[in-house]
């Protein structure tokens, strides 16, 4: 794919952020209506999503990278945990915020932005692929990341093991063991059930883009440039989590393959919205938290076609 397809692939998928940006701003769009919008995709539209995308022609060779895609995302997460730790302590980062910039530099918006975008720039292996890193990212997620922001928080309550439990056997979560099963299976849904998981699935993207604009236009935009830490956090998360996890790929399987792209790309996404969530449930830093995400998804338009022209080239 070439640097203007990828630009326009882009393009085309974050221009769908405008309806709901503008239905926000004319009160059309609730947040009532935005919970519901994220509760539609995160139990029904994503996982269609997920499962359709694995309904292909079964081949060893991706089967076997699944395991790299695991191992890969395990190291990245370490090192940015590591990183993230070194980075507070140079800088100096409030108590309050420090833990929220380590969740925040290794937990991205892998499911509602990174499978549309990559299906979008490459297609259902990529988002086969994608699906994968975002499965990794959820089991740690609602485990070492739910640690993290309640490390930042004054009183917070200790989570229970079944509280975690339900956190990691999401539907997201389930939709990934579903299509995974049925690639391994060699099973093919038939059309009068896989065409309605599919036309279901195809939703995502659209319903995904205009949450995100709807959390856009809730906040001021003179707020969101003025906190000298959200920087830090856009540099983290934009730049240097992508850059950890293209050297981790050069190191371990090289650069070049679709899964290599997938990788990075998922890495290089913008910081997940549970950042915000987590920040409201145990009683976090949750402005901070909101404006790392809004800020990371703003400037993620122009710093992923620049990882994606750069995978190109290397």
């Amino acid at each position: 794919m070439g640097t203007i397809d990828i630009i326009t692939a882009l393009t085309k998928t974050f221009i769908i952020i405008l309806p709901g940006y503008i239905l926000q701003k004319m009160g059309f769009l609730t947040r009532e209506h935005t919970e519901g919008m994220s509760s539609i995709i995160t139990h029904i539209t994503y996982p269609c999503l997920v499962i359709t995308a694995m309904q292909m022609e079964f081949s060893m060779e991706v089967l076997n990278n699944c395991k790299y895609v695991v191992l890969i995302f395990m190291c990245v997460i370490a090192v940015a945990m590591i990183l993230s730790k070194i980075i507070s302590k140079i800088v100096k980062l409030p108590k309050s915020k420090s833990g929220l910039l380590a969740f925040m530099l290794v937990f991205g918006n892998t499911g509602f932005i990174g499978l549309p975008v990559l299906n979008g720039l490459f297609g259902h292996e990529a988002v086969f692929y994608g699906a994968l890193c975002d499965a990794s990212y959820d089991v740690f997620m609602f485990t070492v990341g739910v640690t993290l922001v309640r490390s930042a928080a004054a009183g917070a309550e200790k989570e229970k093991i079944t509280q975690t439990l339900k956190g990691i056997l999401n539907p997201c979560f389930f939709g990934v063991v579903i299509g995974l099963s049925l690639y391994v299976l060699k099973i093919d849904l038939p059309d009068i059930i896989g065409g309605p998981v599919q036309s279901i699935g195809a939703i995502t993207s659209p319903l995904a883009m205009m949450v995100v604009g709807s959390h856009l236009a809730n906040i001021k935009f003179r707020e969101l440039f003025t906190d000298k830490y959200v920087y830090l956090v856009c540099a983290s998360k934009l730049l240097i989590a992508p850059l950890i996890a293209l050297t981790l790929v050069k190191l371990l399987i090289g650069t070049g393959s679709l899964l290599a792209t997938v990788i990075v790309m998922q890495a290089a996404m913008p910081v997940a919205m549970c950042a915000v969530i987590f920040s409201e449930q145990y009683k976090a830093d949750v402005q901070f938290s909101t404006k790392g995400v809004l800020l990371t998804t703003l400037l993620c338009i122009v710093t992923i076609p620049l990882f994606a022209i750069l995978l190109q080239h290397i």
